[in-house]
């Protein structure tokens, strides 16, 4: 019964533990026990913790509907690594009985070769065929052919009959598309509404006409976005000439948007949105040491700086006691007008006609912020070294480095996106070098000027 499975997040992480253990004894029925003991999406979230090893030895001892459920559950990105275990046979059964644009999505991610392979072996292959055509981040490749379509002399008793012959998903039932002769999206009625009207009534007297839809090639942070502002749970998908392709699902939406927070916190500091700590060591490897020799080639830079500035430093040591603090003001100020700035560019609450009023916004916001820090910072470092020049190099410096970061942490991911690149690529590396190299010439730059005009 469901209200005996398990039911907190403390209970379903207690258990990767106890299913390693079995399945490293070899006690299969004890392993399978403990996952039908779990609700699906607990089950997947747990087989997917799993090592790559193990996975293969447990999924292949679970039927083809069981695996097909986990598939349905688990998000795009998730449910591609999942199938990744299969055989071509397995995968084929599999995505039979998952929904297309599921099974769509898993096909995008292997080789075009094995792709066709599997559709062969496929029983609705011909359904999803045409759905590989869509580019990936479109809305297309997040699209259902699945709907309900009515056509708008319907009565309401004959809408209800209809919708029992057709059976549709729990997923796309809420929302009824009332169809044209030629296949022409002509207006959208909900589910209660129908069912709420006298038993006589024509579809077309209780249709909405201005329907919202997207074409394939919307971008899928569009559609997202979209979803979100006219809060609706189906979003349909038309060509060119208005004929109804499919729709975009709630479910769709709310796996399609953790995945895009997913991509912007790792990409903030230069992951992949593939990194688990569950994935293979080499391909982690892989992913992360090209970033972190980018980010070496980077320090030096900020080496060369302050190796320039070698006699300054040699004649005041006490101011390499003040590169850590250029350093980290700095970086803190840009990343975070950065991250406001990925943000509202991912929601698309920031809109390219907005982009020059935010920036000037934020760099106004970095000047107050930088007179504050800089006169705090100065202020101590008086208290601290009892050197008004010192204290004055660090006051002034802070505030030029401070009110830099605040422009710098908005102009990178805006320019980033123009480049139809991820604006969060460039808000660790890009950003912190920047700033800590600009932060180093102000700071010994300032100091090398004062000494030559404070020098007897």
């Amino acid at each position: 019964m469901e209200s005996e499975k398990a039911s907190t997040l403390t209970e379903v992480c207690g258990t990767t533990d106890e299913l390693s253990s079995l399945i490293d004894k070899g006690d299969w029925q004890g392993a399978l026990a403990v996952l039908s003991s779990l609700r699906k999406a607990d089950e997947a979230g747990l087989l997917c913790e799993l090592d790559r090893d193990r996975a293969r030895e447990l999924l292949s001892r679970l039927s083809v509907s069981d695996l097909a459920e986990v598939v349905e559950v688990l998000p795009a990105s998730d449910a591609c690594r999942f199938c990744g275990v299969f055989d071509e046979e397995t995968l084929a059964d599999v995505l039979d009985m998952t929904p297309p644009e599921r099974a769509a999505q898993v096909l995008r991610e292997i080789t075009e070769e094995q792709a066709q392979r599997v559709l062969a072996l496929m029983e609705v292959g011909e359904e999803i065929a045409p759905l590989l055509q869509y580019r990936h981040g479109t809305a297309g490749s997040h699209m259902s052919p699945s709907f309900v379509a009515l056509a708008p002399d319907m009565t309401v008793d004959e809408a209800i009959s209809a919708l029992r012959a057709q059976k549709p998903h729990r997923d796309t039932v809420d929302l009824l598309y009332v169809i044209g002769k030629r296949g022409t999206l002509r207006g959208v009625v909900t589910l209660r509404r129908v069912v709420l009207a006298s038993p006589l009534r024509r579809l077309r007297s209780l249709m909405e006409r201005k329907t919202i839809s997207v074409t394939p090639d919307t971008d899928e942070k569009e559609a997202a976005r979209m979803m979100q502002h006219y809060n609706i749970s189906s979003l349909p998908v038309v060509a060119d000439d208005g004929s109804m392709l499919g729709v975009i699902t709630l479910r769709e939406l709310l796996h399609l948007t953790e995945e895009r927070a997913t991509a912007d916190m790792y990409h903030m500091v230069g992951l992949s949105e593939a990194e688990r700590l569950t994935g293979g060591f080499h391909n982690a490897v892989r992913r992360r040491l090209p970033w972190l020799t980018m980010s070496l080639g980077m320090a030096f830079m900020s080496g060369l700086v302050i190796n320039a500035f070698e006699s300054t430093i040699a004649t005041f040591v006490a101011l390499a006691a003040f590169l850590p603090l250029i350093s980290a003001q700095g970086t803190n100020s840009a990343v975070q007008t950065a991250t406001i700035f990925v943000r509202s560019l991912a929601t698309g609450e920031l809109r390219p006609s907005m982009m020059r009023r935010a920036i000037v916004r934020e760099v106004l916001l970095g000047v107050v912020n930088a007179a504050a820090i800089a006169a705090l910072s100065g202020g101590a470092a008086y208290l601290w070294m009892g050197d008004i020049w010192l204290s004055q190099v660090l006051a002034v410096s802070m505030f030029m480095t401070m009110a830099l970061a605040g422009f710098l942490g908005g102009i990178v991911p805006a320019i980033l996106g123009r480049l139809r690149t991820d604006p969060a690529l460039g808000a660790s590396v890009l950003l912190s070098t920047a700033t800590d190299v600009t932060g180093f010439v102000f700071l010994l730059g300032m100091a090398t000027l004062m000494a030559h005009l404070v020098a007897p």
